[in-house]
């Protein structure tokens, strides 16, 4: 009786730590939508005042901020700092340009994306 007992127990303790170690381990998340849409939105504003446009360039850098703001809201959400969410948006910067560079055929879709998501 004792043996069953333990048996029980142990087959008991061993089916609750494969349920804990079967559990998917989260990793902090957050939508970079806004950061990726904000590095655009200041390109196409910097690129609107070289081209004499100042109120286009006024107008996109006001999404910039916006959705810049919304980016760092959602770093700080998960636990991030001010300073992971800035270079994260440098990180998207980066990305961006080199996909103008080498893809430039993604970059109507992404501005497309852009556009629908934060008009």
């Amino acid at each position: 009786m004792r043996a069953i007992t333990l048996l029980v127990s142990t087959v008991g303790i061993y089916l609750i730590s494969l349920s804990a170690m079967a559990e998917p381990k989260r990793q902090s998340a957050y939508d970079d939508r806004p950061m990726t849409c904000a590095v655009l939105y200041r390109a196409l504003a910097s690129a609107s005042k070289d081209t004499g446009d100042e109120a286009n360039s006024d107008r996109y850098m006001a999404k910039f901020k916006v959705l810049y703001e919304q980016g760092v809201a959602n770093v700080l959400a998960v636990g991030g700092t001010r300073e992971q969410a800035h270079k994260a948006t440098q990180n998207f910067a980066d990305i961006i340009e080199e996909m103008a560079i080498s893809k430039p055929e993604a970059v109507p879709s992404l501005v497309a994306m852009c556009k629908r998501e934060y008009p």
